[in-house]
């Protein structure tokens, strides 16, 4: 499986490291703008193959036309001025977005993206838009990051490991994210009987805490180091290595809805079933009423910042 990732920046530099240990993954071209940047991380990355002794993918760099034959586009590239808040980066991403996506599209027209821009939902619409790709091989790795933030909260808070603890955030990712906490669950427990029966019988769930978890984590994470790569990287490359397996994970990632949960046209994270095809299907989960009002008014949030950029009506 050949995979093209566009842009060298933090982001793209963690994902173009990180796929090179991703299963299934035969070639890895990366691209940027400044080719010479570009050039020179992957002679670096072929200096450190030799010294891990690992028979690795195939590396290589170059322009637009480098996408010729990738079956997955990895998108990170973005304005040069990256902001806390992800929608002050709405016009000039979209207008990045439209400029290189018009490019490649000379060059392929059937791979399916992974966006990480931001702001990430927007964007995936942007790309869908201009590319004319079907919906559901777009698609923006949404609130998988969200998700993995609050589950860390939750495991390191309750002192369990984080691999028995689900529950899903879906909507934007930004502000308007919301935790399906009718859905959580630990060990097959309900949160509420895992506190109860495990903690304290009259422990009851800080609702506020557990969204400052996910909604403010990578705050903390962008003033510490002026930026985030590690964890977005992670959920790139775990989206690439579900389509290569085509291992019918379903997780919640964004893509633009057709009809499900009554939306139209506008990207969200929802749990999907991830494929060799990008989303193989998207199953509706029951959600409480407060939950799903919550959810469309994130969406509503989204598609407001769309309709300021033109994406939709």
């Amino acid at each position: 499986m050949k995979v093209a990732i566009v842009g060298a920046g933090n982001v793209g530099k963690a994902v173009f490291h990180d796929l090179q240990h991703v299963n299934m993954v035969r070639e890895i071209t990366l691209i940027d703008r400044n080719k010479a940047k570009a050039e020179a991380e992957v002679i670096d990355a072929k200096d450190a193959a030799i010294l891990w002794e690992e028979y690795g993918p195939k590396l290589d760099s170059g322009g637009y036309e480098k996408t010729k034959g990738a079956d997955i586009i990895v998108y990170t590239a973005g304005s040069s001025k990256v902001e806390a808040d992800r929608m002050e980066m709405l016009h000039s991403n979209c207008v990045i977005a439209e400029e290189v996506f018009t490019e490649i599209n000379r060059y392929n027209q059937d791979a399916i993206i992974i966006c990480v821009t931001n702001p990430l939902d927007v964007i995936t619409m942007k790309i869908q838009q201009v590319t004319g790709r079907a919906a559901r091989k777009v698609i923006g790795t949404g609130t998988l990051l969200d998700t993995a933030r609050l589950v860390r909260f939750v495991a390191e808070f309750l002192e369990i490991s984080d691999r028995q603890i689900y529950i899903p955030v879906v909507g934007e990712h930004g502000a308007s994210a919301v935790a399906l906490l009718s859905s959580f669950n630990i060990m097959g427990t309900t949160m509420d009987e895992y506190l109860k029966n495990v903690i304290n019988p009259d422990a009851v769930l800080n609702v506020k805490a557990l969204e400052n978890a996910f909604k403010k984590g990578g705050f903390r994470i962008f003033y510490g180091k002026g930026y985030t790569s590690t964890g977005v990287s992670a959920a790139a490359c775990r989206l690439v290595a579900n389509i290569a397996a085509d291992s019918k994970e379903i997780l919640p990632v964004s893509s633009v809805l057709q009809g499900e949960y009554g939306v139209q046209g506008v990207a969200a994270s929802v749990l999907s079933v991830i494929g060799r095809n990008g989303i193989e299907d998207i199953h509706e989960v029951m959600m409480t009423e407060e939950e799903r009002n919550a959810f469309l008014a994130s969406v509503d949030t989204i598609r407001q910042s769309a309709k300021s950029e033109g994406i939709v009506g």
